[in-house]
C-alpha cells in the first residue's frame, strides 16, 4: 500500500501546479484492465497472452505479446495474421477504463496546462478521449503503416484500411491471413510495417507536429519559475531508459519547479537529491490503485 503522507504530498503538488505532465510506459497500459477480457495489455504477461491469443500458442513460439517484437521465425502470413488481430483489440477496440479515466479526471481543471507524452503504440489515450493536441508517442503508432524501405518519407498510411480488409480472412485456427491480404506499400509495392521505432527505417517526421507541441510545453512548463510544473509518471522502465525515465530525472533534477511523481512497480527510486530536497516521491504499488488514491485527493 502507497505511504498514505507521501500520497498527499504528491496530490498537493498536482492540485498547486499550473502545468502537468504524464510520461507513461508499458506499465500503464498493463494495469488497463478491459472488462471483457479481464487483462490489462500486459506485453510480459503469459497468463494475458493466453486470454487474448489462445491459438497463438498453439501455431507459434510465443508465449507473451513481447515475443512479437523483434520476432523473424514466423511466416509474412502468420505474422499479419497475429498483428491484424492484435492491433484491432488493442489500438482500436480496448476501450475506455478505470486507469486512463482517472488521469484525465487529474487533467481536468482547465487553468492547468497539460501534455502527455508515452512510449506506448497502442492509442489508449485516444481511445479514452484525452486532447491529442497535447500528446506525443515517442514511439509511433499502431493506427499508422509505413514503407520499409521507406521509399520515401511521405510513405505512412492510415492502417485502418490495411486491417479492414485482412481481418475477416484470418485464419481463426492457423491464426494465418492469405498473402495478398500481407500489406504492400502503395507506392513501390514494397514490404510494410506498422509506423513504429524498430529500426532505422522508422519515418521519425510523421510524429514531428506532435513533437514541436511537445518541446513547446516543456519549454512553457519550465521557464513559469514560480509555478510547479508536476511530471506524474507512469510504468516506465528501463528497455528504453533514454526516452522518458532518464529526461524525466534530468527535468526535476535541473529546473527548482518541477516535481516527479514516479509510479512503477519495479523501479519506483527517484534521484536521490530531489528526494532529499522533497521534489520527488517514488511509488511501488498498483498504478491503478495508486493514480485512484491522487485522483480522489487531488480533486476533492
Amino acid at each position: 500500500m502507497a505511504n498514505s503522507a507521501e500520497l498527499s504530498v504528491a496530490a498537493k503538488w498536482i492540485q498547486q501546479s499550473s502545468s502537468i505532465l504524464i510520461a507513461a510506459g508499458a506499465g500503464l497500459s498493463a494495469s488497463a484492465i478491459n472488462p471483457q477480457y479481464g487483462v490489462g495489455l500486459d506485453y510480459t504477461s503469459v497468463g494475458a497472452f493466453r486470454r487474448l491469443y489462445p491459438r497463438m500458442t498453439q501455431v507459434s513460439s510465443m508465449r507473451c505479446m513481447y515475443d512479437a517484437i523483434g520476432k523473424h521465425d514466423w511466416s509474412p502470413e502468420l505474422m499479419w495474421g497475429y498483428l491484424f488481430t492484435h492491433v484491432n483489440i488493442c489500438r482500436y477496440n480496448w476501450g475506455a477504463t478505470s486507469v486512463y479515466q482517472d488521469l484525465k479526471q487529474i487533467l481536468s481543471n482547465k487553468s492547468i496546462d497539460s501534455f502527455v507524452v508515452t512510449t506506448n503504440a497502442d492509442g489508449m489515450f485516444e481511445q479514452n478521449k484525452f486532447d491529442m493536441t497535447r500528446f506525443l508517442s515517442t514511439q509511433g503508432d499502431y493506427s499508422i503503416l509505413q514503407c520499409l524501405k521507406p521509399c520515401s518519407r511521405q510513405s505512412v498510411y492510415d492502417a485502418r484500411p490495411f486491417i479492414d480488409r485482412g481481418l475477416p480472412h484470418v485464419d481463426p485456427q492457423t491464426m494465418e491471413v492469405p498473402s495478398q491480404y500481407v500489406p504492400k506499400c502503395p507506392n513501390c509495392g514494397g514490404r510494410m510495417f506498422f509506423c513504429v521505432r524498430g529500426g532505422n527505417w522508422f519515418i521519425e517526421s510523421a510524429f514531428d507536429a506532435q513533437r514541436k507541441r511537445y518541446h513547446d510545453f516543456i519549454h512553457r512548463a519550465i521557464h513559469k519559475k514560480t509555478e510547479l510544473f508536476t511530471i506524474i509518471e507512469i510504468g516506465v522502465g528501463f528497455n528504453t531508459p533514454s526516452v522518458l525515465r532518464w529526461p524525466m530525472d534530468q527535468l526535476v533534477s535541473e529546473f527548482p519547479n518541477v516535481r516527479l511523481i514516479r509510479i512503477n512497480m519495479h523501479a519506483p527510486d527517484v534521484p536521490d537529491h530531489a528526494r532529499r530536497e522533497k521534489r520527488a516521491v517514488g511509488f511501488d504499488g498498483d498504478a491503478a490503485k495508486i493514480i485512484e488514491h491522487l485522483k480522489i485527493i487531488s480533486t476533492a
